[in-house]
Formats: C-alpha cells, structure tokens, sequence
C-alpha cells in the first residue's frame, strides 16, 4: 500500500455496504492513517460491529447503506437498471448528509470507498475503487461516461491495484482506457500479510459474502454439496441472520471471522472456495493461496475477474448454476485426486 503521506488531519473514511469487503479492505488503510490523524468512520451497524472487532481508537458516525438488492428470478443488470432512480437519490441523499455532518464536525479529509456522492468543496475528497472502467452489461459507454463523471468530482482516485498493468489483479477494470488525471495507484490492499502455512489433510474453506438472495442460494448449494463428503469443511458464512440449512457434523460453521481466524483458516486449508469479489482476491494474492472461484450470477464485474484470474494466475472457477456435488467434487479432485476416495 503507497498512499500520499497524511498527519494531523481528522479524517472521515465511509466503505460501500455491499457486503464486508470494502469495509475489509478499508481496515489496513485505516490502521496506517490513525498512526498519525484521528479517524471517524462512516457506517451502517453490522459494518460498526464488524470495526469493532478489526480497529480500537476510532469514531463511529451512523451512515445509512445503499442497500442494494439482488433477485433469484430477475437477472442483475435488470434488476440494478430497476433500482437506478433509488440509487441516484441515495447519492444525493449522502452528499447532502455529508454537507450536514461537516457544518457540525471539523473534518479534513473523507475518503469514500465506492460510496460516489461522499464529496464536498470545503475538504480534500478521495474516492476509491478498483472500477474506473465498469463491465456494464448494457448502456455500457453510458454507465461508464457517468462513473468517469463522479470520478472528477473528487480530488483524488486511489485505486488499490499495481500501476504496472503486467501486475495487475483488477485488469480491464483498472486499466482498461484512459485513466482520469486524479487516479493514483495505490497498490492492493489486505488485512494479510503471507507466512507460514499449516496444511491441513481433508481441509475445505468455503468463504461466502455478498448480497442476498444469492450469498444463500450459494449457501444452500454448497452445503448440499459437501454433505455427502466426509472431508473437514469450514464455512464461514459471511452474515450473522440465521441460516435455513442443516449442516452435517463435518462442517465448522462460523457467522463473520475475525482477521486472526479467517487469517487461521486461509493458511489451514487445502481448498477454498469463495465469491470473485475484488477485496477476496486481494487477500488471497496477498497470502499466496489458490481458490475455485464461483462470481455472483450476473455481476459482471466478479464474472470478469472470475475468468481473468483464472487466465492469469490459474484460479479454479465454476457458475453458480453449474454447482452439482459431482461437478464441484470432479473439479476439485483434477487438482487432488485424494478427495476422490473420501467423496466416494
């Protein structure tokens, strides 16, 4: 991580609510700046408590979420396109709350991670993202004229990628046309750092996130998967609501993992499997670990980094809808012929 050298500021930082990985991937960025400046963090309550257990010493401001819903019937873009007028008052309704909290808050810098109306003439404004160019499934050059827009309205871009494109882990998203005069690569950013690893025998990590309906239907599908097969499976769901699946006793279930327990799961397992959400990816570079990858269907930034992962660093990957115990189990066994005799 290289990012401009800040002291003495109070700085407001606010992370996108769709799912915990830009509040992850916003906890080493924050563990740097609160060495020399005071950090208030911008946020929903599950993203609060999840802080609460990564970062000591910091502010908390509510901040609602965008909220953004998914269908298991309505394909994404559809479904995004129908949810565009909310999502647009939601930019202005944050922008606005924004103008509010520093008339009665003395802020320097506020760094949005992928939230586009948390800017303001008054402070330095920081947007980060990974997307400076958006795999739209349709209205592409629309979608991306409007992203390059919000873009300028901040006083910088971070982007938590290498700026070499020979080492870069976004790809096209990253680099994938002319890049705006305020982007600064910062480099990737995770809360791990690569050490030791402690392989375990029959050990399979399933690492979900997301938003619903999908994080479940996932959920559902891989438990179904795995339940016949007497390996060692962790879960770690990603989301304190109850689950409606009945897990056999070779599953560890865990809700939300901490930092020390997912870094001890990571490091532990002999397989895993997880979402092609960018912050994942970043983490398991970081620890030089392997994963199949199964991206959100119809979201096509995961789809994309998904394929390109697998291209480039020769990642595992499978839809969603082809996920069958023997498809999952036949792919895995072309890498460890081993699972095949326990699956059998």
């Amino acid at each position: 991580m290289q990012i401009p050298a800040i002291s003495g500021k109070r700085i407001l930082i606010c992370p996108l609510d769709w799912g915990l990985g830009h509040a992850a991937r916003c906890v080493p960025l924050i563990k740097q700046l609160q060495q020399n400046n005071h950090i208030i963090i911008g946020c929903n309550e599950w993203q609060q408590e999840f802080f609460e257990k990564e970062i000591s010493n910091v502010e908390y401001a509510p901040l609602f979420g965008y909220n953004v819903k998914y269908s298991e019937k309505i394909s994404l873009g559809l479904k995004m396109l129908s949810q565009f007028p909310r999502l647009s008052l939601t930019v202005r309704k944050e922008n606005a709350w924004l103008k509010k909290f520093l008339e009665k808050n003395k802020i320097d810098v506020v760094i949005s991670d992928n939230r586009f109306g948390l800017y303001n003439k008054n402070v330095e404004s920081i947007f980060i993202t990974h997307q400076l160019f958006v795999p739209a499934p349709f209205l592409k050059t629309a979608v991306n004229k409007i992203n390059a827009i919000f873009i300028k309205k901040f006083d910088a871009c971070w982007v938590p990628d290498n700026e070499n494109e020979k080492n870069s882990l976004s790809g096209n998203l990253s680099h994938g046309g002319p890049i705006p005069e305020n982007v600064r690569y910062i480099g990737p950013l995770s809360r791990f750092t690569i050490g030791k690893r402690v392989e375990q025998k029959d050990a399979i990590l399933i690492l979900l996130s997301g938003v619903e309906p999908q994080r479940s239907i996932l959920e559902e599908k891989l438990g179904r998967a795995f339940s016949q097969n007497d390996s060692q499976v962790a879960l770690v769901r990603g989301t304190s609501r109850k689950s409606f699946v009945k897990f056999p006793a070779h599953f560890t279930v865990h809700d939300v993992a901490d930092t020390a327990t997912l870094e001890a799961l990571l490091k532990s397992s002999k397989h895993i499997i997880c979402r092609s959400g960018y912050s994942t990816l970043m983490d398991l570079h970081a620890l030089r670990l392997k994963a199949m990858l199964v991206p959100t269907p119809g979201q096509t930034e995961q789809e994309y980094l998904a394929e390109y992962w697998n291209k480039k660093f020769g990642f595992l990957y499978m839809a969603q809808e082809k996920i069958t115990r023997d498809s999952i189990l036949g792919l895995l066994e072309e890498k460890d012929p081993a699972l095949q005799k326990r699956s059998a």
